[in-house]
């Protein structure tokens, strides 16, 4: 039996794409599936996918820049408005929330506020252990799986020594390489904004997998093991 690795990035809430994603690659439970960030937000139904995920022990998920504000944030939003509570409110808390509004955060907010304590409490220390990269080895090839590219990169740099920001906010242009020898996959930048196309964009080195999911794109997936590329459309 063959046993593939998929990779897919940028959801933001779009849960039936997700699930047909997931039935039309035949996701099994020997596969792994590294997702990589951006999960909630924008979309109604991030939490929703988020707790599919939790239930998934070959999923494997990558921490993207809406989840770390979601991190950011909850604690403080969850907590009962107390006396105490307000004097706890510091700008970076009140900026991280406008910031987090601003860019689609009240699906996810309101879809939290639905929760159990339980359930609330699961969902924040999952996205608190998700991992900044993963490093893969497929078929002799090696991968470095982001959220957003390496920004302040360099070659003998270890990975374990770049900061959160570095994974979460980089915007390499169409052109950047990393590593001659090892392929980068990420996402946070749509591809029509690189190629004009919503589309998968291998070049070199690296291989951007954000095709627009939420902004009328399809959510693209890409299996490491044959280099195939899947889409589902929107308002599927």
């Amino acid at each position: 039996m063959i046993f593939l690795t998929y990779v897919f990035s940028d959801i933001h809430g779009c849960y039936g794409q997700y699930k047909t994603m997931l039935e039309k690659i035949r996701f099994g439970p020997s596969d792994s599936l590294y997702i990589l960030g951006d999960v909630i937000d924008r979309g109604p139904d991030g939490v929703k996918i988020l707790q599919d995920m939790m239930g998934r022990p070959n999923v494997f998920p990558i921490l993207g820049n809406h989840e770390l504000t979601a991190a950011l944030c909850l604690p403080w939003l969850l907590k009962e408005i107390t006396h105490e509570s307000l004097a706890e409110l510091d700008g970076i808390t009140l900026a991280a929330l406008g910031d987090w509004l601003e860019n689609g955060g009240e699906p996810t907010l309101k879809a939290i506020r639905q929760l159990s304590r339980e359930e609330q409490a699961e969902l924040l220390s999952y996205i608190r252990d998700m991992e900044l990269y993963a490093e893969v080895e497929v078929q002799g090839r090696s991968f470095v799986l982001v959220h957003a590219g390496l920004d302040h990169f360099e070659p003998d740099k270890p990975l374990d020594e770049y900061d959160l920001e570095d994974f979460l906010y980089a915007r390499p242009d169409a052109d950047s390489a990393y590593w001659p020898e090892k392929t980068v996959v990420l996402g946070h930048t749509p591809t029509r904004l690189l190629s004009g196309q919503d589309k998968i964009l291998s070049k070199g080195t690296m291989i951007r997998i954000d095709c627009g999911c939420n902004f009328g794109g399809p959510l693209g997936c890409l299996c490491l093991d044959t280099m195939e590329e899947f889409y589902v459309e929107a308002n599927r």
